[in-house]
């Protein structure tokens, strides 16, 4: 238990990265402190006559596009249509699962790994769905000269804040692919803000990106993509899943147990998003987040455009076999959690079902 509150606390275990656009930022900074007191609060609504409906808080440890689902049952006004209006809290200085944990908050945007390390604790929260169906992280060779795997033999790559951190763990397990040990390779720890100057410096031989923007601004300076992992062959080759449902919406086990009506109407509008969203432009979704993304416009419509490209979005919210096999490989690698956890304690999908079923009436 101890290992795993020090992992929450000190890196929130960085997997949960959120893709970020308008904050300026692609990696938090160390989680420490009381979370309640650090929460910043933004994404209300702009209909003010909200008198009638249920407010229902949901924490994040980073503002990321890729939660989009729940972002856009706000602004579309699918929670008002189930009686709901969601308040978004980022946590700054704590962990973004404690006010779920406690009951001060619902909902709680993170990434698959999180629920694992929770639950291998003994404490109860469960996947609602998933809002992504690919992984989003890029390698970057720093530029042409390292372009493939084995021109960074010898090098140094930029692996993310944290030796826990999933930025962290997909340079290893790239590496590892490669057949480098840690001697061949090493994996350093830097926030991404620091990249580009590194590599300008000739510090850095290869970095991973988290999100679309970040890589984009990399190879307009030189940098060459080695690894995508939204390539499906390819990542399949690394992490032995061509999908892999990252980015979730989870809950606590009590709330389930306690208010299952709210749960649903939660999961009801998050799902019709998902649905939305097939049909919907990059333009259009790119616009919809904008009201939780102040001044990111320009970043929001590339990271939307790539992700429809690339498939990154969810189609339905459910995860696959494969892609949580991964996910326990992976955050074992990490050492997040040193056991096989099945997936039913993990994943409460009959909420997705059900509303899956209502929409498809």
């Amino acid at each position: 238990m101890k290992k795993l509150l020090a992992l929450l606390l000190t890196c929130a275990m960085v997997l949960s990265l959120g893709l970020l656009a308008g904050c300026g930022q692609t990696d938090p900074g160390d989680a420490n402190g009381d979370s309640q007191s650090a929460a910043e609060t933004d994404g209300q609504n702009t209909d003010t006559n909200t008198g009638d409906l249920e407010k229902i808080v949901f924490t994040e440890d980073v503002r990321g596009y890729h939660w989009a689902p729940a972002y856009l049952a706000q602004t579309l006004g699918y929670f008002k249509e189930e009686g709901l209006d969601a308040e978004f809290q980022t946590i700054k200085g704590g962990d973004a699962t404690a006010p779920v944990l406690s009951g001060d908050a619902q909902f709680c945007l993170k990434g698959v790994e999180t629920s694992l390390m929770v639950n291998e604790g003994g404490q109860g929260m469960k996947i609602l769905l998933s809002t992504t169906q690919k992984y989003p992280y890029q390698l970057i060779g720093a530029t042409s000269q390292y372009s493939t795997l084995e021109s960074l033999k010898g090098g140094v790559v930029a692996g993310g804040l944290s030796v826990n951190s999933g930025p962290y763990t997909f340079a290893r397990a790239c590496m590892a692919n490669a057949g480098f040990s840690d001697e061949d390779v090493t994996i350093t720890q830097m926030a991404s803000a620091g990249y580009a100057a590194a590599i300008q410096a000739g510090e850095l031989q290869g970095a991973v990106s988290t999100n679309p923007w970040s890589a984009k601004k990399l190879t307009d300076a030189g940098g060459v993509v080695i690894i995508d992992g939204t390539d499906g062959p390819t990542i399949k080759k690394i992490i032995g899943s061509e999908s892999y449902e990252l980015f979730t919406v989870m809950t606590s086990d009590n709330l389930i147990a306690q208010n299952p009506e709210l749960v649903q109407k939660a999961v009801n509008a998050m799902t019709k998003a998902i649905q939305w969203m097939q049909t919907a432009s990059a333009e259009e979704i790119a616009q919809n987040l904008l009201p939780l993304f102040d001044g990111a416009e320009e970043e929001l419509q590339y990271d939307a455009s790539y992700d429809k490209e690339h498939h990154v979005y969810t189609t339905d919210g459910y995860h696959t076999e494969s892609g949580y096999e991964a996910a326990i490989t992976l955050t074992k690698l990490a050492g997040g959690i040193t056991k096989d956890l099945p997936a039913d304690q993990t994943y409460d999908e009959s909420f997705l079902a059900n509303a899956w079923e209502t929409l498809n009436k």
